[in-house]
């Protein structure tokens, strides 16, 4: 039985169905979330709900103070109000779907990284990639993903500089027993290479993310002795590691530097603040002053191991950073 016809037939007091309308005008009012009062529409459905809103009001009023003889009428005044409390609904729902597609989508692929330092969370990282180097950018993205099980999820932020921060990447692009990667560009970076020779991007802007592709400086030629065949043979190897096109760097500012071997794969359009965070944590500061820089050169030029090992700990932060978490979104 409507709240009308309840009226009509006496088991509904006056109070009662002006309490009812006067709870519909209140929801309708949640719903359409307008500032009728202020005339305040940021868009034309906030219009189009306003205008709903406010006849709907009205309407209500008038059920409020119906008397029993005019039930019949009333009923089909609240049937009104029914259809346009409706109606708004459908338009606020509108609304709030437009404005999420709208956050959400944007054309381009986007990656996020969860950072944490000792554990705590200190926020995400959201990269939208770019289509300047479609090789580059998907092989971020599958890592990020984690595909195979490889990707950015607990790897380490282990330089923090001037003007850019660095992870380390992964060690290695499969852990299956045929040694095949999916990982866009596979094992050899000859594909990143020549997106690198092709590219324009430039590191002159906070905020760019890119991948390293070639070495900033050659790596010395070690020799080590050797068994072959009976005999001792001095054998000739680069040391370290060349670059596997995993590990990447953020900027914070204009990094010229690293157009010599980086390609940017994309930049950050969310959660900034993090990659601030991270770079105003303390690391391990260079031995160039003026009283440690001569011995630490002369250490290095002699061939002292703990000048090798010291120089690698540079700029490394203090504080366990990790990448707690990482995908696409």
């Amino acid at each position: 039985m409507s709240a009308l016809k309840a009226f009509a037939a006496g088991t509904l007091y006056p109070r009662q169905l002006k309490a009812r309308a006067a709870s519909r005008c209140c929801r309708a009012s949640t719903i359409c979330n307008a500032n009728v009062g202020n005339a305040v529409c940021r868009s034309r459905r906030d219009l189009l709900s306003s205008s709903l809103f406010v006849p709907g009001i009205a309407l209500a009023t008038q059920v409020a103070d119906l008397r029993p003889a005019d039930a019949e009428e009333g009923a089909t005044v609240l049937e009104t109000v029914d259809q346009t409390a409706a109606a708004t609904e459908a338009a606020a729902a509108e609304v709030a779907s437009s404005s999420t597609s709208a956050t959400s989508t944007s054309g381009r692929k986007q990656v996020y990284l969860d950072v944490n330092v000792e554990g705590q969370s200190l926020g995400r990282i959201v990269v939208e990639l770019s289509g300047e180097a479609p090789v580059a950018a998907q092989r971020f993205a599958d890592l990020a993903e984690g595909k195979q099980g490889v990707g950015y999820r607990l790897s380490k932020f282990d330089g923090i500089y001037d003007t850019y921060i660095r992870n380390e990447g992964v060690k290695s692009l499969s852990y299956n027993a045929e040694g095949t990667s999916l990982i866009a560009g596979g094992d050899s970076i000859q594909a990143l290479e020549e997106e690198y020779a092709s590219t324009s991007s430039r590191h002159d802007a906070p905020g760019l993310v890119s991948l390293v592709v070639k070495e900033a400086v050659e790596r010395p030629i070690k020799e080590r002795l050797v068994a072959m065949n009976g005999k001792l043979v001095t054998l000739k190897e680069q040391a370290g590691e060349a670059p596997n096109g995993t590990s990447f760097m953020i900027t914070t500012g204009p990094t010229p530097e690293l157009d010599k071997t980086n390609l940017v794969v994309g930049k950050v359009v969310g959660g900034f603040d993090a990659v601030r965070a991270v770079a105003s944590l303390p690391f391990a500061r260079p031995r160039d002053s003026y009283y440690d820089k001569p011995f630490f050169e002369a250490g290095k030029m002699l061939g002292d191991k703990r000048a090798t090992v010291a120089e690698k700990r540079f700029n490394r932060p203090l504080k366990r950073v990790l990448v707690a978490n990482a995908g696409l979104l």
